[in-house]
C-alpha cells in the first residue's frame, strides 16, 4: 500500500501536478487575503461599483478571446515544427486581444449610452477598459507555456501576478480610492509577463513563424468556437445571477452583502478544478471507455466527499468566518452564505466532473448545447425566483438548475462511456 502510495506522488510530480495546484493554491489564498483587505479599505456604495464593474467585464473575459487562449493549449503542444507552433501562438494574441478590444469598447458604449442602475459606476467601468485586453495576453501567455510543460513558469506568473494586484491594490486604494484597484490590476499583469519573458523568448525569439494555410486556421478557429461554445455559458451563469441582483433589486447595500456571501463558497470549485486539471489528459489517452467510466466513478465519489467535508464545515463556521474576516457589518449576509455553500457544493460536488470529462471522450458538441440550455433555463429560474423571493431567489434557481444538469451530464456521460462496451 505504501509502495503505490509512493509510486502515485512520484506520477503527479512528473506530471507537474503539484506546481499547478501549489500555483492555484497559493493564488486563491492571495486572491482571498487582497478581497478581505479591499473590502475593509472602501465603503459599501465603492464596493457595489466595483462589483458592477467586473460584473460587466466578466462577461469580455468569459469569451477568453473567443476561445484562442484555449486552443493554443492543443495546437502549440501539438506542433509539427517551431515555425508552426511560433504562428499559431502569433495568431492567438493578435486576433484573441483584438476580440477582446471591440468587446470592452462595447461595454464602454453601454455604460456611456445607457441607464444603469449605479451611474456612479461609469468611471471605474471607464478605468477598467484595458484589463480584458491585457488579462487576454497574460492568460495567452499562461497557456503557452502549459502547451510546453513549463509548469514552474506558469505557476510563478500566476502567483506573481495575484501577489501584485494585492499589493498594488493595496497601496493604489489608500492613495486614491476605489479607482487605484484598475492601476494596480495593470501593474499586476505586466509584472507576470515580465517574469516568464526569457522562458517564452525561448521558444519564440529566434523561429519566423510559419504562414497558416486557410485550412490550419478553419480548424483552429473551429476548435476555439466550440471551446467558447461549451465553457462561455457556464462561465456566463453566475454572472447573470449578480446581473440580476443588480437589476431587479437595486440596492448596494444587498449586491454588497451577496457578494460577500458568495466569495468563499464560490472557492469549492477551485477543489474540483485542480483536480479535473490533472486528469483530464488521462481520460482523453484512455482508449477503452469502460475503463474511462471507471475512473470516472472513482474520481466522481472521491471528489464528492471532499466537497460534501468542506462545505459542512464551511456553512456552520459562516457566522464566525465572516465576522473575522469581513467585520461585523457584512453580518447580514451570514444566513445567504450559508446557503451558497450548498449550493456550490451542488456544482463542485456532483455537476462539473462529467461536464468536464466529456470533452476529453470527444463530445463538444453535447457538452455545448447542455450549457447554452442549462445557461438559458438558469436566466429565466433566476428572474422569477428573484422577482418573487428577493436575494433567497437567486441561490434557489440555481441549485435547482445544477442537480437537474448535472443528473444529465452524468446520465449521458455514462451512456457514452458504456455504448462500445454493451
Amino acid at each position: 500500500m505504501v509502495q503505490i502510495l509512493k509510486s502515485k506522488l512520484r506520477e503527479l510530480l512528473r506530471g507537474g501536478f503539484f506546481h499547478i495546484f501549489v500555483g492555484n493554491t497559493l493564488v486563491k489564498m492571495i486572491a482571498f487575503i487582497s478581497s478581505i483587505v479591499i473590502v475593509r479599505l472602501v465603503n459599501k456604495n465603492d464596493y457595489a461599483y466595483l462589483t458592477y464593474a467586473d460584473n460587466l467585464y466578466n462577461y469580455v473575459i468569459s469569451f477568453a478571446g473567443l476561445g484562442m487562449t484555449s486552443s493554443i493549449l492543443k495546437y502549440c503542444a501539438a506542433a509539427k515544427s517551431q515555425e508552426e507552433d511560433k504562428a499559431y501562438f502569433v495568431f492567438a494574441m493578435k486576433y484573441g486581444t483584438l476580440f477582446e478590444t471591440v468587446l470592452s469598447l462595447i461595454v464602454v458604449a453601454y455604460v456611456t449610452f445607457s441607464i444603469i442602475p449605479f451611474p456612479e459606476a461609469r468611471d471605474i467601468v471607464y478605468i477598467l477598459v484595458f484589463y480584458p485586453i491585457l488579462n487576454n495576453v497574460i492568460n495567452t501567455i499562461l497557456s503557452y507555456l502549459r502547451a510546453h510543460g513549463e509548469n514552474q513558469a506558469y505557476a510563478k506568473a500566476a502567483v506573481i501576478q495575484t501577489a501584485g494586484v494585492f499589493i498594488f491594490s493595496v497601496l493604489f486604494v489608500i492613495a486614491i480610492g476605489i479607482n487605484g484597484i484598475a492601476i494596480a490590476r495593470y501593474c499586476a499583469i505586466i509584472c507576470a509577463i515580465l517574469t516568464v519573458l526569457s522562458v517564452i523568448n525561448k521558444y519564440l525569439k529566434k523561429t519566423t513563424a510559419k504562414r497558416l494555410t486557410r485550412k490550419e486556421i478553419s480548424d483552429f478557429m473551429i476548435m476555439s468556437i466550440s471551446l467558447t461554445m461549451s465553457n462561455l455559458f457556464s462561465l456566463i451563469m453566475p454572472i447573470n445571477e449578480m446581473t440580476l441582483v443588480n437589476e431587479l433589486l437595486r440596492n448596494e447595500t444587498i449586491t454588497a452583502n451577496y457578494k460577500i456571501a458568495i466569495m468563499i463558497p464560490s472557492q469549492l470549485s477551485f477543489v474540483t478544478q485542480s483536480i479535473i486539471v490533472y486528469y483530464f489528459t488521462i481520460v482523453a489517452r484512455t482508449e477503452n471507455k469502460k475503463d474511462v467510466w471507471k475512473l470516472s466513478k472513482r474520481v466522481g465519489i472521491i471528489t464528492a466527499l471532499i466537497i460534501v467535508v468542506i462545505s459542512i464545515v464551511g456553512a456552520v463556521f459562516s457566522p464566525l468566518i465572516i465576522n473575522v474576516v469581513y467585520g461585523s457589518r457584512y453580518a447580514d449576509a451570514t444566513a445567504l452564505s450559508t446557503v451558497f455553500w450548498f449550493v456550490n457544493a451542488i456544482n463542485a460536488g456532483f455537476r462539473m466532473i462529467p461536464m468536464n470529462f466529456l470533452p476529453a471522450i470527444g463530445i463538444a458538441k453535447f457538452n455545448a448545447v447542455m450549457a447554452a440550455g442549462s445557461c438559458g433555463v438558469h436566466l429565466i429560474a433566476t428572474y422569477i425566483a428573484i422577482s418573487q423571493l428577493g436575494i433567497w431567489g437567486a441561490g434557489i434557481a440555481t441549485g435547482g438548475v445544477y442537480i437537474i444538469s448535472g443528473l444529465i451530464y452524468w446520465v449521458y456521460f455514462r451512456k457514452k462511456c458504456l455504448e462500445d462496451s454493451l
